[in-house]
């Protein structure tokens, strides 16, 4: 018995996603561990619920994004990250962590240059100044963009959070 369906190749080539959908899920994971990583730097450094004072510095926003719904946080997320693509436009993306092998390489250097290990850390806190400001940018959009009855509700909930954050402040004793 002979059969005459056409048969398969020898070697099948395989079928790979399309681009814009790798670009998608490798999008998708930066995203994720960045969001990892500030959760994960947030309880290193605050020690979980039991926070040691008010948020400084750049953790300011905190409060802010803490506020937010699960699915709120998801999306502004997503903003963010767009708006990160946008201006980022064609110029190629930086090396993850690029920025801390530079310093690294600085450091092992023998003679020590302290002065280009302050220009390093210069420019990373120049970047991080400026994608701080596209998250405020991002931020004050999506909020503006909320209807009357939802920013309400992330009123409410901002100000339990800075309560919480209120109760958890260590209490000095007073003289």
């Amino acid at each position: 018995m002979t059969n005459d369906a056409p048969r398969p190749s020898a070697s099948p080539k395989a079928s790979r996603a399309p681009r814009w959908m790798r670009l998608l899920l490798l999008g998708s994971l930066a995203l994720n561990l960045a969001v990892a990583g500030v959760v994960a730097g947030g309880l290193l450094r605050h020690g979980g619920p039991d926070r040691d004072g008010p948020p400084r510095g750049r953790d300011f926003i905190t409060p802010y994004t803490r506020a937010f719904s699960e699915d709120q946080r998801r999306e502004l997320g997503h903003k963010l990250f767009s708006s990160f693509e946008r201006k980022q436009g064609d110029r190629p993306r930086p090396a993850p962590f690029g920025d801390y092998r530079s310093a690294v390489e600085v450091l092992r250097a023998d003679p020590f240059d302290s002065a280009a290990f302050a220009q390093a850390l210069t420019a990373q806190d120049a970047r991080a100044a400026e994608r701080q400001k596209m998250g405020q940018q991002v931020l004050v959009d999506y909020v503006s963009a909320l209807s009357p009855e939802a920013r309400t509700a992330y009123a409410d909930r901002l100000e339990a959070e800075l309560d919480d954050l209120a109760r958890h402040l260590p209490r000095k004793p007073r003289d």
